[in-house]
């Protein structure tokens, strides 16, 4: 091989070497840019996390509305049935989108994980926190509402059946239990909590669920009554 041939040759090497080398260096520089911006983010997602707690709402006057439909007399002035349930859909409302939220900020980045799920611009990095999404959604209580507060209007005269006063006697009953878990967590230090999120997240899942789960057994079997009831009807 010619002389120059080889310098030339060496000459390339050195610069592939190079490159390689700078590659390298700008690729560690952009990871720890990235891990830095991942540490960053975690750390506004914990303390979001902390700070929904502990300014949770309570969801015992949502119940106390919820009781008071169900208690009502069968001659109650239309009037004031109508605006408690109009008052318990604002309520619910509320209370079914501070659910969704925990969920949402239940998220870790432990082992890099990033997001992979989304669901209405929201993100998450598990299946767990994605099945339980669905689930909060599945439970929401304001379309129960909504459903009792036409057949309510429809209805003539104004009466709420048994069926409908013991549906929402059950979710009053469960949602003053749901309140003892979240009083639970609002009563914990928030040093402590911001220094103990990923536990506390995975507690808040854990916590959460079987009340998820009950709420939504209690208004699927409503409306499976209401299913049967309208098949009758028509």
């Amino acid at each position: 091989m010619p002389k120059h041939i080889k310098i030339y040759a060496l000459i390339l090497m050195i610069i592939i070497l190079i490159n390689a080398a700078m590659y390298r260096h700008l690729e560690n520089q952009s990871s720890e840019k990235y891990n830095d911006l991942y540490s960053l983010y975690q750390q506004k997602n914990d303390s979001a996390f902390v700070y929904l707690v502990k300014h949770a709402s309570e969801t015992v006057p949502l119940a106390d509305t919820l009781m008071a439909i169900s208690e009502s007399k069968e001659n109650e002035d239309p009037a004031k049935i109508r605006q408690l349930i109009d008052k318990a859909k604002i309520q619910a409302e509320e209370i079914d989108d501070q659910l969704s939220t925990f969920i949402e900020f239940s998220d870790t980045y432990l082992n890099n994980a990033v997001p992979k799920h989304f669901v209405n611009n929201t993100a998450m990095t598990t299946d767990e926190q994605l099945d339980m999404f669905i689930l909060a959604r599945e439970a929401r209580i304001r379309g129960s509402l909504y459903d009792i507060s036409y057949a309510y209007w429809k209805s003539n005269p104004k009466t709420i059946d048994i069926k409908t006063r013991e549906t929402l006697r059950s979710l009053a009953l469960e949602l003053y239990e749901l309140n003892k878990t979240i009083t639970s967590f609002k009563d914990n230090d928030a040093a402590h909590m911001f220094y103990l999120t990923e536990k506390y997240k995975a507690l808040m899942l854990g916590n959460l669920k079987p009340h998820l789960e009950r709420l939504k057994k209690i208004q699927d079997h409503f409306q499976d009554i209401n299913k049967s009831k309208k098949e009758i009807d028509t």
